[in-house]
């Protein structure tokens, strides 16, 4: 982190990601948590769990079975999510809580055959096909496991898989099993193979540590080809590998994904029942899907009681430690939480108060600044403010200082500047998000206007062109190019 380009976002993570080293100490905080849980609580962390996995499958079902557009009950994409904003999440939770109803399913045939149903049926309508394939090997181990004795078990979740694809069609939800059936659906597949192909890239240029925590789309971005564009879509950047070991042997070097390999090996060692189960299949997910606040650290929670260990109390002095610790960690949490409303309030409501109160209370994102120059690029078109015209420009040039590895903060600030007539910063501004995103529409097209209002018209018919290789589905664009040739 301390030797990464940025290491103030390397320590915090994009914003509404985080996967920056605070995310990192989280993940082994919570696996700490789960090691030291005492012998009575392992039982209540597994119920807890079992109910948050429940509660998610009953709401995947109602936005499966209803296209409702109240939140929560929101489709993705089509999609059911349950409460994780994403069905890529729900499909993880889902998965590792079949290793917490299936094996159950032998003592308690009704209430965890129910339960099975359940979870299986949301699974199948978070439209995941990797799921579907770990619900595939959960099924072969527990016949392999306990033969005759797993019957119903394996009838509860194939039962549960079919309720899934039977409320999809009834609602008009996609299925796991519909996207299949519609022919495997490679797309996706295709820009995870050529994401980490990138990634390659990347750990070359810094194999021994890596780029830093968080900032995989930093060191990947400048390698996107024309096929990862076609394949995934222009100016839609991976944020995360969707892959735990590409991930991290990315931002923290193959030193740092050999250490985080053998602390799980030997966590996995000393670990053992249902809670390892879930685990290893949230594991599993995590080799085609990314981590995520509300999965991940949970995996490693139950990974640590699964493995828990008879630890000496705390003394005075760690007592009034940890105290202070948490104190401290609570007016962190609470700032963060009150920038992120303003924030929300900015981006909705267009509020210029809102923007400025989220920009301090956020200080290491571009986000903040880049809604406050929105919000007063705005103002400056209805009120022609000159004020407000600076106002922008102040705000977009603060995102794209604070990250300059943001194709996306430097678009805006373009844009902004194109606006307000300034041709030749802008089109320095948009060369500069192109340094990092070499196929974005936005930005190609930005810069053959920033060129034509230079009167450098070769310029603009090349950008354009390159445009039309990245999205050929542009209409405006070839009219344009058509007028300048």
């Amino acid at each position: 982190t301390a030797l990464s380009a940025q290491p103030v976002l390397s320590l915090f993570g994009l914003y509404n990601w985080g996967t920056g080293l605070l995310f990192i100490a989280g993940l082994a905080g919570a696996w700490g948590l789960g090691v030291s849980v005492d012998a009575g609580s392992v039982d209540l962390v597994e119920r807890a769990l079992l109910a948050a996995v429940l509660v998610n499958a009953l709401v995947a079902l109602v936005q499966g079975a209803f296209s409702l557009n109240v939140s929560p009950l929101t489709r993705y994409e089509g999609r059911a999510a349950g409460l994780l904003s994403n069905p890529v999440h729900l499909a993880t939770l889902t998965a590792g809580g079949l290793a917490l109803v299936v094996p159950r399913v032998r003592g308690d045939h009704w209430r965890y055959g129910a339960a099975t149903v359940l979870v299986a049926a949301a699974l199948e309508l978070s439209g995941s096909r990797f799921a579907l394939v770990l619900a595939v090997v959960v099924a072969v181990v527990m016949v392999v496991r306990h033969r005759r004795a797993a019957v119903a078990g394996v009838g509860a979740l194939v039962l549960g898989l079919l309720f899934g694809v039977a409320i999809g069609a009834l609602g008009g939800a996609t299925t796991g099993n519909g996207r299949v059936q519609a022919g495997g659906e490679t797309v996706g597949v295709s820009a995870r193979l050529r994401v980490w192909a990138s990634a390659g890239h990347a750990v070359s240029e810094h194999p021994v540590l890596g780029a830093g925590p968080g900032r995989f789309r930093a060191a990947t971005s400048p390698y996107r080809t024309l096929g990862l564009v076609r394949a995934e879509a222009p100016d839609r950047l991976f944020v995360d590998g969707h892959n735990v070991l590409v991930e991290y042997a990315t931002t923290t070097g193959l030193v740092g994904v050999a250490a985080f390999v053998v602390w799980l090996a030997l966590a996995c060692r000393r670990s053992r029942g249902r809670l390892l189960g879930f685990f290893l299949l949230v594991l599993a997910m995590h080799l085609v899907a990314p981590q995520f606040v509300g999965t991940t650290p949970v995996a490693l929670l139950a990974l640590g009681v699964a493995g828990r260990a008879e630890l000496p109390a705390f003394g005075r002095t760690a007592m009034v430690a940890s105290f202070v610790v948490a104190i401290a960690a609570l007016v962190a949490a609470g700032r963060l939480v009150w920038g992120d409303y303003e924030l929300n309030n900015a981006v909705v409501d267009f509020r210029a108060s809102s923007s400025r109160a989220a920009v301090a209370a956020l200080p290491p994102w571009p986000e903040p600044a880049e809604a406050a120059g929105r919000v007063a690029l705005f103002d400056s078109i209805t009120t022609q403010s000159p004020q407000a015209r600076r106002d922008a420009l102040r705000w977009d040039r603060l995102a794209a200082r604070r990250d300059p590895t943001d194709p996306l903060a430097s678009t805006e600030l373009a844009e902004a500047e194109l606006y307000l007539g300034r041709p030749v910063e802008a089109r320095r501004s948009f060369e500069h998000a192109l340094l990092w995103d070499p196929w974005s529409v936005r930005a190609l097209n930005g810069l053959a206007n920033a060129a034509l209002a230079g009167g450098e018209r070769a310029a603009a018919r090349r950008a354009l062109q390159r445009s039309l290789q990245a999205d050929p589905a542009q209409p405006k664009v070839r009219t344009q190019l058509r007028e300048l040739q």
